[in-house]
């Protein structure tokens, strides 16, 4: 009970001696206040200026952050498969569109492009022979034919003489005929001559292409196997041959080139004398080429050719037994229509003496035969021309293999360009991804270039802000690395959000500034919409602690007041609360000014 006691007056001793002490303090603090208050209406006016408090319609921005990129970058990749022989661009290197960046092994894609030559050239070789027999094929279905009618008409004519009698003037005719029956006979037997010829002419190409073959296989054999110097031997003698032949036809070429203009021969033989220079020509090449060869060695670019020229040479082969297969049939040919201008010399002297000697029972029977006979053999002749319709058909086949393999050339000389990849436009080289000796594939990336002459920056903005920018919105756009702020003009919105952060990306161009380099931080401001309320200078808040208030102007004095401040726009500051629209407020805030200090307003 006691020790209750003795507590309590204890408390109660603190309690009077803490009221005494509150109570002097406020009184301290009272008088503290009014020497203040005494002074601030002794001491002279402070002169301020004053700005009214005004509702306003303010444009809210919001800085978004984004990257540097280069407008233009590229990927440089290949196309083709194949070893990295050179890489001629460093990272950092300058280029310029077109410029070679990188070198491929090409070994391979230019043996098929020599392949495709091949075949070009041997397909081109093959249509103008078959265009050549179509020609010669064309013209002796029509010969043919007019030689067919015209023994008709012969055959006619004499079953009309036969049965009505010789006149003089059918005796003229009978004579006449006779001369042209004879005529056509000798130019038969000079076209059967001249055939014989050119057979032997093809058959003699045959045995020299053969013979080039030959030379073409051993010449590959040896350069496979080396030279000794009994082949060597021989490839002086070949080419001895070669020159020998090249002399013979040329100088069958001067001998029946003016025989060509004055038109003795046909043009076609002509072709084909030009046809055996160029091959005599081609064989002394490939023999001085062969012997030169084997006397200075080879490398193994020089055997790809030896196998290509053996090629060539059974192609060669092929075109001259073609030549000796049309030699013959021109040769059987032309044997007929001797065979035909015999028959009908004799048929037109048979006519003659008929119109001469008159008409029996016998010779009637025999003229009829004939016309029968000459009927028949015009329409063996119709049908013979129809030949020419095969030939023509085989000219077209062979035409459009020889678009093929054009076709197939081109893709080939195409895919040899592949091997040499260069620049897509002129910029920096920023990344090199292989080294010489890396195997490319395509499609996987050799160089990264980029233009360093245009630039964007790519700012992630929230959805909620999207309804208010447009594209072709100028916006602020501040460079921290570079400490400079330029505008840029919005020229994409990406239409599609990131379906986690709920964000779109913006694109912005950016002017040429030096030292701007893709990679770089950039923040982006926007108009995100309007803020209405009542705006003072932000100079005019004064902070004390976490309080804020203005100094309002009421009379002569101004007044502390607290307010709740808003968002912050440039140099304004919204207020929320505490200040009404219309009141003045001192404009910027004064180390000096005091809660209820008298103040002089500026006058301007």
């Amino acid at each position: 009970m006691k020790a209750k006691l003795a507590i309590g007056s204890a408390v109660l001793a603190a309690i009077v001696i803490a009221f005494v002490f509150v109570m002097g303090k406020r009184t301290q603090n009272e008088s503290h206040h009014s020497h203040e208050l005494a002074a601030q209406e002794t001491a002279p006016a402070i002169e301020v200026e004053t700005v009214q408090a005004k509702f306003l319609s303010v444009p809210e921005r919001q800085n978004f952050t984004g990257t540097v990129a280069s407008s233009l970058t590229a990927d440089v990749s290949a196309k083709v498969m194949g070893k990295v022989i050179a890489i001629y661009a460093r990272e950092g290197d300058r280029v310029q569109a077109g410029q070679v960046l990188v070198q491929l092994d090409n070994s391979d894609l230019l043996a098929q492009v020599r392949q495709a030559e091949a075949a070009v050239a041997a397909t081109r070789a093959a249509l103008s022979q078959a265009i050549i027999a179509l020609d010669i094929q064309r013209t002796q279905s029509q010969t043919r034919i007019e030689q067919a009618r015209a023994e008709l008409n012969q055959a006619l004519e004499q079953l009309s003489i036969v049965k009505e009698g010789a006149r003089r003037q059918e005796k003229a005719q009978a004579d006449e005929g006779v001369r042209q029956a004879q005529a056509a006979y000798e130019r038969a037997k000079e076209a059967v001559k001249m055939a014989e010829v050119e057979l032997q002419q093809a058959r003699e190409g045959v045995k020299q292409a053969e013979a080039a073959f030959e030379a073409a296989k051993q010449q590959l054999d040896l350069m496979r196997e080396g030279y000794r110097k009994q082949q060597i031997a021989q490839a002086e003698a070949a080419f001895k041959q070669a020159e020998a032949n090249l002399k013979v036809a040329q100088a069958t070429y001067e001998r029946f080139k003016p025989l060509a203009e004055e038109g003795v021969i046909t043009k076609q033989r002509f072709d084909e004398i030009v046809l055996q220079l160029e091959s005599a020509k081609a064989q002394y090449e490939s023999a001085k080429a062969q012997l030169s060869m084997m006397r200075e060695g080879f490398r193994s670019q020089e055997v790809r050719q030896a196998e290509e020229n053996v090629r060539q040479a059974e192609a060669a082969l092929r075109i001259a037994r073609e030549r000796v297969r049309m030699a013959e049939s021109a040769y059987n040919e032309r044997l007929s229509a001797l065979k035909q201008a015999e028959a009908a010399l004799k048929a037109a002297e048979q006519q003659r003496d008929l119109v001469y000697e008159g008409a029996r029972k016998q010779e009637i029977r025999q003229a009829e035969e004939r016309v029968k006979q000459a009927r028949e053999g015009l329409k063996m002749a119709l049908a013979a021309a129809k030949e020419v319709d095969i030939k023509a058909e085989q000219v077209r086949m062979l035409q459009a293999q020889l678009r093929q393999a054009m076709a197939s050339l081109a893709a080939a000389q195409v895919q040899l360009s592949y091997a040499t990849i260069t620049a897509p436009f002129s910029g920096v080289v920023v990344k090199r991804h292989v080294d010489p000796g890396d195997m490319a594939s395509p499609g996987m990336p050799l160089l990264t270039i980029v233009d360093p002459s245009s630039f964007r920056l790519e700012v992630t903005v929230p959805e909620s802000a999207m309804k208010f920018i447009r594209i072709g919105d100028v916006v602020s756009i501040t460079v921290d690395a570079l400490g400079q702020t330029v505008n840029g003009r919005i020229y994409e919105i990406v239409p599609s959000a990131d379906p986690v952060s709920r964000t779109f990306i913006v694109k912005i161009s950016l002017p040429q500034v030096k030292g701007l380099m893709a990679g770089m931080f950039g923040r982006a401001e926007f108009k995100t919409g309007e803020i209405k309320g009542i705006f003072v200078p932000e100079s005019a808040v004064w902070r004390e602690g976490s309080l804020e208030g203005v100094f309002v102007i009421e009379g002569e004095k101004a007044v502390k007041r607290v307010v709740t401040t808003g968002k912050k726009l440039n140099d304004l500051v919204e207020i929320l609360s505490g200040l009404n629209e219309g009141e003045l407020v001192v404009k910027k805030v004064d180390d000096r000014l005091r809660d209820g200090m008298k103040v002089r307003i500026a006058q301007h």
